[in-house]
């Protein structure tokens, strides 16, 4: 592999759902500096806001940072993020109200509409896809939405701040129900305004330039050249050099938990998620659960907040499977199940029960829930032999060894695992010639920090439980219907 340019890094940043991060990478992929930013989400019900402009501020301190520590030449810049989650903006690229995250669900009617109007299509009739989410913005906040000089994905807001462009790339744009290298004309006829949507292009495309009023905010040098970026699973599957089909099953666990597999172009799994790859003539086909790493949040703050409780020595000394079983579905389901209003739930609970137990019934029950979308695949005709762990999830050894356990897989954690902003880095790569094929990274991202494999006796027995785990997801639907609120209305932003 010829050697790249010495002396330059690339920069990657993601727009997460917790917090955004930024990352300088060198020309052999090496971490050079990060620095994280936490913002808030405004959830209630089933709906999920952000303020955009909050997430640039957080990325001007964390390129601010970046930049400072990298002390060489910036080659190029990416950004990737949470999707779908969408933002109107007006002519100058301002926000003309919160953004819409993809855990909003309240857009449940405009979607069931949608798929009845276009029919079978690979991502399916459910609220997190962002097309319901524009229809449902033309009947709550009309205002707002006629207004709107485009609708931007999460990225896409942070390549406009850097560039002035607007942008979609085609990850994002997969995201859209409906969306396939196009819209159908139906779409528009209905009231749906995709027309607000800049075309897309792949997310290895250069499309613009950091202008001089970004580098004065951020650090990154003016005229620096900047990617389309895409989705965080897709920055996440690059970092885990998942770059062809027959590559190993990554996953990435943050507020919640999705993992990636790629397969050749126009592959369809019915139930999951469907989305390009920057890799010509490949496709991922995604699993998602809504809530895993916001329900261990929620435990640790509803005990107190200790960090100790994460500590995973306490919690691999108890016996396994748990004394509790926990269904994770805390602000609704993506696959299989796709049902939004699914709530959660914690069976076993005596006057013994402490916040340990508690802990390890949420990695336990985030486990089974992978383990049903894998089955899922297997059935489907795409083996799964071995999972690839990434995200902040994967520092958590206890929760490595239980899905180890849980999947009777062998689990992998890759020495770069940095998160999706590592994959950005690597896609500015890509797009500015650094590495002049995605087949390059492949020897610069296999190294193994850790493997977790399955214990025999302990699989045995989490295959029992899993039995238990479907029957009570199953069961909690119609129990948790009625107690569910009416959607909310977080305000007029009209």
């Amino acid at each position: 592999m010829p050697e790249p340019p010495p002396g330059t890094v690339t920069i990657g940043v993601d727009v997460g759902t917790t917090g955004l991060k930024a990352v300088a990478l060198d020309e052999r992929a090496r971490l050079v500096a990060e620095h994280a930013v936490r913002y808030p989400t405004r959830l209630a019900g089933t709906a999920a806001e952000q303020d955009a402009e909050v997430w640039w501020a957080a990325a001007r301190t964390a390129l601010s940072r970046v930049t400072a520590a990298s002390g060489t030449r910036v080659t190029g810049v990416a950004v990737t993020g949470q999707a779908p989650t969408l933002v109107a903006v007006d002519r100058r690229g301002d926000p003309l109200g919160p953004a819409l995250t993809w855990i909003d669900r309240r857009a449940m009617a405009e979607a069931r509409e949608i798929g009845d109007l276009l029919g079978p299509v690979r991502n399916g009739p459910d609220p997190f896809f962002g097309t319901a989410k524009l229809l449902w913005w033309t009947r709550h906040r009309p205002a707002e939405i006629g207004r709107a000089a485009a609708v931007l994905h999460a990225n896409g807001f942070l390549v406009g701040r850097l560039t002035g462009a607007r942008t979609l790339d085609t990850s994002g744009a997969c995201l859209m129900q409906g969306w396939d290298d196009g819209w159908p004309a139906a779409l528009e006829r209905h009231g749906v305004p995709v027309g607000l949507l800049p075309e897309a292009v792949p997310s290895l495309a250069l499309v613009g330039e950091v202008t001089g009023e970004a580098a004065a905010r951020t650090g990154l040098p003016a005229g620096t050249p900047v990617a389309a970026g895409g989705i965080d699973a897709l920055g996440s599957a690059l970092e885990a050099g998942l770059l062809a089909p027959g590559d190993p099953l990554a996953e990435m666990t943050g507020f919640s938990t999705v993992s990636m597999l790629a397969v050749p172009r126009g592959t369809h799994v019915p139930g999951l998620l469907h989305t390009r790859h920057c890799v010509d003539g490949v496709d991922l086909v995604l699993t998602a659960q809504v809530s895993s790493g916001a329900v261990v949040d929620w435990v640790r703050d509803l005990t107190g907040g200790a960090a100790e409780l994460l500590e995973s020595a306490p919690l691999l000394a108890r016996p396994r499977p748990g004394r509790l079983l926990a269904v994770p579905s805390f602000a609704g389901e993506r696959t299989p199940t796709w049902d939004a209003r699914a709530r959660g739930a914690v069976i076993g609970l005596d006057l013994a029960t402490d916040a340990r137990d508690l802990l390890l019934a949420v990695f336990e029950g985030t486990a089974f829930a992978l383990r049903a979308d894998l089955d899922l695949l297997e059935r489907a005709g795409h083996p799964v032999p071995s999972v690839t762990c990434t995200g902040g999830g994967a520092r958590s050894e206890a929760w490595l060894r239980i899905k180890a356990d849980v999947l009777d897989r062998p689990i992998r954690v890759p020495v770069t695992g940095h998160g999706a902003a590592a994959g950005a880095a690597m896609m500015a790569g890509l797009a500015t010639g650094v590495w002049s094929a995605p087949g390059e990274l492949r020897d610069l991202t296999a190294a193994t920090a850790r493997t977790y494999r399955p214990d025999p006796a302990r699989a045995a027995l989490y295959a029992a439980r899993f039995g238990l785990f479907q029957r009570l997801r199953e069961t909690l639907p119609p129990l948790a219907g009625p107690l569910l609120p009416p959607p909310p209305d977080l305000g007029d932003h009209q």
